[in-house]
């Protein structure tokens, strides 16, 4: 892999005193070793810990926060990137209610660790705008709130959108609100739910066997011995077990923060637009922070590099001055960052058909922080207690059997 940028959130989490994870020793033996220190490693690690098993290590190549979760733009968004109304058709009206009751639970199980663990990360429920960027998805949008309100969802259709000021917010037809999504510096708020927990940061896996009855974790120069393990490398899955190659799929996600001249006033919610693809929002300090376009290079934005393109940033820009109305402002960061995409939509849980003592919860489609706690809950009660959700049900990889 090559060049790595830094994200904004990572630049001003190690602009002060970082949260760190407890150093582990790697000659230990480990009753579960996980890897990946994003979102649903530490997560899963989190939990683990809750349920009694203390001889947990999480092992991450870079730095805990190092990849997708610390690399997003902070959206707590219920349901999936599909308008309802698609999930409803796609997989049912009973499925899509309860996966989006799920993501409402993901939501409140993030709330509940920011509050146990006095996490500084800017949380708040501050609601979330789907903006229609024509009349197909201003269609789209409309249906699925008359379905969602059905189904006992509270959101609403806004004919119209301003900013904090009163402006009107672009040349939208309108948007969907759901006063139940919120916000967060994702990057601190991983770092703040691994703060006790054991990890190794430096530790690229390079290989996994079955020794002894235990699972071997090889990395450059030692190796990490445990009776089980967990993958949570999200779109890196391919690089770590070839299993992974026909399942996932590697899409690079690009952002940048700037700041505007004379100030900014989107106001404290969220905002994404055409079906996903764009998004933006305010952070604290009056910087603005705008993502994707990634449907207008569909073909260069692939691959495991963490990079920026100058085509894809200056759209950003262009973005920002047209349809946000701020023509003047300075560049703070540009980042990309990888996520792990399927077939269907949906992640992949369980255990590997070809080592049941090795298990995986990857590709989360861009919505890791949609579903990534709840995931990583159940899944510790799994290993821990040898409970099943219909959750992970619902995202077993045996639905991909090969």
């Amino acid at each position: 892999m090559g060049y790595m940028t830094t994200s904004y959130w990572q630049k001003r989490g190690f602009s002060g005193v970082p949260v760190r994870p407890r150093t582990a020793d790697t000659r230990e033996k480990w009753d579960i070793a996980v890897i990946g220190g994003g979102l649903v490693g530490v997560a899963t690690a989190y939990y683990l810990k809750k349920l009694g098993c203390d001889r947990v290590v999480i092992l991450e190549k870079e730095f805990i926060g190092y990849g997708a979760s610390g690399r997003n733009a902070g959206f707590i968004l219920s349901g999936l990137a599909e308008p309802y109304s698609r999930l409803v058709v796609g997989m049912g009206a009973q499925s899509a209610k309860e996966i989006t009751r799920a993501t409402l639970e993901n939501h409140r199980l993030i709330a509940s660790a920011v509050t146990e663990k006095g996490i500084d990360c800017g949380y708040r429920k501050c609601g979330s705008y789907h903006l229609a960027v024509g009349e197909v998805e201003k269609r789209e949008l409309e249906e699925s709130v008359n379905l969602m309100l059905v189904d006992g969802f509270e959101v609403e259709y806004r004919s119209s959108v301003a900013d904090s000021a009163g402006k009107s917010l672009g040349k939208y037809a309108g948007g969907f609100f759901n006063s139940a999504d919120g916000k967060i510096d994702p990057f601190a708020f991983v770092r703040g739910l691994s703060d006790g927990l054991d990890a190794v940061e430096g530790f690229e896996v390079r290989r996994i066997l079955k020794r002894d009855g235990l699972v071997e974790i090889y990395g450059k120069h030692e190796s990490v011995s445990a009776e089980m393990a967990v993958i949570a490398v999200n779109g890196y899955s391919p690089l770590l077990d070839s299993y992974f190659e026909e399942l996932v799929f590697p899409v690079r996600g690009q952002m940048l923060a700037v700041l505007p001249v004379g100030g900014v006033n989107l106001g404290d919610s969220t905002f994404y637009a055409n079906f996903g693809y764009d998004y933006f929002r305010q952070v604290d300090d009056e910087a603005i922070i705008m993502g994707g376009l990634r449907d207008r290079f569909v073909a260069d934005e692939v691959g495991y590099d963490d990079i920026t393109s100058p085509a894809l940033q200056s759209a950003l820009e262009d973005y920002i001055k047209k349809n946000l109305g701020y023509k003047r402002f300075e560049v703070e960061a540009r980042w990309g960052g990888l996520m792990g995409f399927t077939m269907d939509g949906l992640p992949l849980v369980g255990s590997l058909p070809h080592n049941s003592s090795v298990l995986a919860a990857v590709a989360f489609n861009g919505h890791g922080f949609g579903l990534g706690m709840a995931v990583a809950r159940d899944l510790a009660a799994a290993i821990a207690r040898n409970e099943n959700s219909d959750l992970l049900k619902r995202f077993s990889l045996k639905r991909f059997a090969r």
